[in-house]
């Protein structure tokens, strides 16, 4: 049953590190992201606001993205489109932390089942030393609580850094969707109209004694 625990054990230092490293790459500035977005699109220029999210690896970039692709659509399908967009990075966020929270349910288990095997042999041989038989009884159960732990502080750790990406990434998309909205409404503005050019044309009306009395 140790050997059981050292293999689980192993397996969940990789998710952990794996998981940890995965959100630190995807961790970024989503203020300094946001701000160089909105200078481009205050240009109109699409195209290059979707080139700034196709450079940065973040899944809320790519929320992003999502919005300014669809753009054209109504305000109510592209809400739908970033909720869909938002759900999809979430799960791959999530992925395989499960594996960590059975760890760290099973590992205590199996540790009290090596217990119980354990005690179960006392009857097969005579027992001199109690408390070496106890000890020796006992470890799986430790070690299964050694391993339970851990796992459990390290999947509310990635837990709660998960949710955080999440809160970044539905701030950004809404963000986003407000930058669009105010674009469109600035490319509907048409050019001003000049005032002198009707002061010109009803000149000669306003006086049309001027050259009569002459």
């Amino acid at each position: 049953m140790v050997w059981v625990l050292i293999a689980i054990s192993a397996l969940g230092v990789v998710v952990f590190v794996e998981r940890r490293l995965t959100y630190h790459r995807v961790q970024i500035d989503t203020t300094a992201l946001l701000g160089g977005l909105k200078n481009v699109l205050g240009q109109s220029n699409l195209v290059e606001a979707i080139g700034i999210c196709d450079a940065t690896p973040s899944p809320t970039a790519r929320v992003v993205k999502a919005v300014l692709e669809n753009h054209d659509l109504p305000r109510d399908e592209v809400k739908e489109i970033l909720e869909q967009h938002g759900s999809e990075e979430t799960a791959r966020l999530e992925d395989r932390l499960g594996i960590l929270a059975t760890i760290g349910q099973i590992a205590p288990l199996l540790g009290l089942l090596g217990a119980v095997l354990g005690f179960m042999k006392t009857g097969e041989t005579v027992v001199t030393d109690h408390h070496l038989h106890f000890a020796t009884s006992l470890m799986p159960l430790a070690f299964g609580l050694a391993i339970g732990v851990p796992c459990f502080v390290g999947y509310n750790h990635l837990v709660s850094v998960v949710g955080g990406i999440v809160l970044d990434m539905e701030k950004a998309g809404l963000s986003a969707l407000q930058m669009v909205s105010e674009m469109k409404k600035t490319s509907r503005k048409g050019p001003a109209k000049s005032p002198g050019r009707k002061s010109l044309g009803s000149s000669p009306k306003e006086n049309p004694d001027l050259f009569g009395s002459a």
